[in-house]
């Protein structure tokens, strides 16, 4: 390790003289010059690094009582330090300490000090490769030894202080997790510029630390992000996966010659489609491959495939459930584990494999099938439903409480600090209409300020990045939002760039934290905490999507217009939020039906208004009721059915007399049942006269 210490010689076996002068009780005079040869780079690299600041009859001391441990070890291991290795020495200390068990601590203190200095004299010597059996305790030390102190404080300071701004806040937790680890790779890698560290020193030291792996990778994931704030690593933090699983990937019980075609299969496609699209064929070729392999373990290669299996994939994919046949673990986030699958998770299953045969095919896979084994009807039409809207009430209730967000309610509903993110985060997804994908990946270049050349005012401008339909867009937002934004930024801090996906370029994403890019998970967490904060049901990121579009529209928003706001590519995809409750259709509908009645009512040529008495005596029956003004009195059935007895409404079960006209009706009806007759009375000459 140290390119200034000149060895004469490192021989690896001790000579007789060296070994009498081992074995004496303390090395004076010829002793010293017998052991010249490994006394002196040793003397160096402890006088250099391992107490370097130490006063001289102090050190002396130390170095003596630290060569004669040393002594003991090559005198029992019968070599010289230069040939020591950990496995050898380590099991050494164990018997020493098993021997002298009956000794007191501070005995044991005092072996285990000479101990930590005479390993990491042997490791500045570059004998032995960095191990925590240094300092078992104390990591710290052999880093202050390594760089200095004044050294090891600067870049401990220069760490915290981006840690803290950007987002971390328990600065004792990030003095021991992080800015130690980070002296200590840099002591284990054998470097002293942190421009120099590398992803693969830090994964390295993660390997082979003693210390947890939840709190090694907890450690390793912080310093990278630190780092890359601070302009190393490429500027680049990594990317985590949220809420990973306990398991890797596997393949299951499918046979392995059809693991490395899914594989190929997947690397082909991965030219061609986006990581996501890769991801739902992965999930639904190990879904297939791994029944294969149970329901029949004879078919080892995907030649071997008939129809027959598909025939009773297809049975088998109506009866699984969510986690089924899938490896649950990092490479899949499974939702609604142990629920029936949707008919889309059934339908996506068989379309996959159905494409997969498919595409083989083409590329000419010599393992691919001989024959046909899919058919026209095999792959269902997923049935077009509306979209999921959220009502009124509830969407009121979701407005009113981003808008009543306080510090304390952000603490105890746990949402993800501080609150300024949260409140932006949510004011751009109650407005904009993005995907969840799109505002995940907005960066800090978002938000475009432009003056209309008219009116000299100034407009404010939210862009949206390239998204699932391969085209950005820019929406009108108020200013109420850019204020939310810019409240943001301000506390925001340096963060460090994530790489996107879809371009592979590094960009500065505008809801990082912590050096953490805000997820789909994340998002929809947050809107769950939101959901139970206002009392409503829990919603999804999509939904706050749809019920935009379909309230645009019930406002008279064209649809054109929506189209642009949603980066639909075509009418056809927005026409489906006409469809829900639109203004246009109750407009029309409305009109119809009052066409209907006017042309009804010429036809009965009467004055058609609302009785109060009339509505009262009806309204148990009818809802709405309008009644026909016959002078006499009213006729209670609704215009919008056909009249049988037109005219002869005395004797109608709808009519309903005024009691102004009742005399008059009753003469009315007695004249009537007169002039018809009872049974075999007839009408006297004089009133037939009467008539006449």
């Amino acid at each position: 390790m140290d390119a200034d210490v000149t060895v004469p010689v490192r021989s690896s076996v001790l000579t007789v003289a060296e070994r009498r002068a081992l074995r004496e009780r303390s090395y004076r005079g010829p002793a010293w010059e017998i052991l010249a040869d490994l006394l002196k780079p040793f003397e160096h690299a402890f006088e250099r690094w391992t107490m370097p600041q130490s006063s001289d009859p102090s050190r002396t001391h130390a170095l003596h009582g630290s060569f004669h441990l040393c002594g003991q070890m090559m005198l029992d291991l019968d070599c010289t330090y230069w040939t020591f290795t950990w496995e050898r020495i380590l099991a050494w200390k164990a018997c020493v300490l098993a021997h002298e068990e009956d000794h007191p601590s501070t005995w044991r203190h005092a072996w285990e000090t000479k101990w930590t200095r005479v390993t990491s004299t042997l490791f500045f010597l570059g004998v032995l490769p960095y191990s925590e059996e240094i300092h078992r305790t104390y990591h710290r030390e052999l880093a202050e030894k390594w760089l200095g102190s004044e050294r090891a404080r600067e870049i401990e300071g220069a760490f915290l202080a981006t840690a803290l701004a950007m987002g971390y806040k328990h600065e004792r937790q990030l003095r021991k997790q992080g800015a130690s680890v980070l002296l200590t790779v840099l002591v284990a890698t054998g470097k002293t510029d942190l421009a120099t560290l590398t992803k693969a020193d830090l994964e390295q030291w993660q390997a082979q630390t003693a210390r947890s792996k939840r709190v090694a990778r907890a450690s390793v994931t912080c310093i990278q992000h630190v780092l890359a704030a601070m302009g190393y690593l490429g500027g680049e933090a990594p990317r985590t996966v949220d809420n990973p699983g306990s398991l890797s990937f596997t393949w299951g019980f499918t046979a392995p010659a059809i693991g490395r075609t899914f594989e190929r299969f997947l690397a082909d496609l991965a030219t061609v489609r986006r990581p996501g699209t890769v991801g739902s064929y992965k999930v639904a070729l190990r879904r297939f491959g791994d029944w294969l392999g149970s329901y029949d373990p004879a078919v080892t290669s995907v030649a071997e495939v008939r129809r027959h299996h598909i025939e009773a994939y297809k049975q088998a994919v109506t009866g699984m459930r969510c986690g089924d046949h899938t490896n649950v673990g990092a490479e899949f986030q499974v939702i609604n584990l142990g629920e029936p699958l949707s008919q889309a998770q059934r339908v996506r299953s068989i379309s996959c494999v159905k494409a997969f045969f498919e595409r083989i095919d083409v590329l000419e896979y010599p393992e691919r099938p001989n024959r046909t084994l899919f058919v026209r009807g095999d792959v269902a039409r997923v049935d077009e439903q509306f979209p999921r809207h959220i009502p009124d009430v509830d969407w009121r209730r979701l407005v009113e409480a981003v808008q009543q967000l306080t510090p304390e309610s952000i603490g105890t509903h746990h949402f993800p600090l501080p609150m300024e993110r949260t409140q932006a985060m949510l004011a751009i997804l109650l407005e904009c209409g993005l995907r969840a994908g799109e505002l995940c990946r907005l960066d800090t270049g978002c938000l475009i300020a432009a003056r209309e050349s008219e009116t000299a005012q100034e407009t404010h401008w939210l862009r949206v990045p390239v998204g699932k339909l391969h085209n950005d867009r820019l929406i009108p937002i108020r200013p109420h939002l850019v204020a939310a934004i810019d409240g943001w930024m301000r506390i925001r801090g340096r963060q460090p760039m994530g790489r996107d996906e879809r371009t592979g370029k590094p960009r500065d994403y505008l809801f990082t934290w912590q050096g953490r890019q805000l997820s789909t998970y994340s998002l929809n967490h947050c809107i769950a905490r939101l959901c139970t904060i206002a009392g409503t049901p829990k919603y999804t990121s999509h939904a706050f999507r749809h019920t935009l579009a379909v309230l645009w529209r019930a406002r008279g928003m064209r649809l054109e217009t929506i189209s642009r706001l949603l980066g639909h590519k075509s009418l056809q995809m927005t026409l489906r939020y006409a469809a829900v409750m639109p203004a246009t259709l109750r407009h029309e509908f409305e009109t119809a039906f009052a066409a209907i009645d006017e042309e009804h009512r010429a036809t009965a040529q009467v004055r058609v208004v609302l009785s109060p008495e009339a509505h009262l005596a009806a309204r148990l029956q009818w809802r709405e009721s309008l009644f026909v003004d016959l002078g006499i009195g009213w006729c209670g059935l609704t215009a919008y059915h056909p009249c049988e007895t037109r005219l002869a409404c005395h004797r109608c079960p709808n009519f309903i007399p005024d009691k102004e006209r009742l005399p008059l009706l009753e003469q009315q009806r007695a004249n009537l049942i007169e002039l018809r007759g009872i049974g075999e009375t007839r009408v006297p000459q004089a009133r037939q006269q009467g008539f006449t």
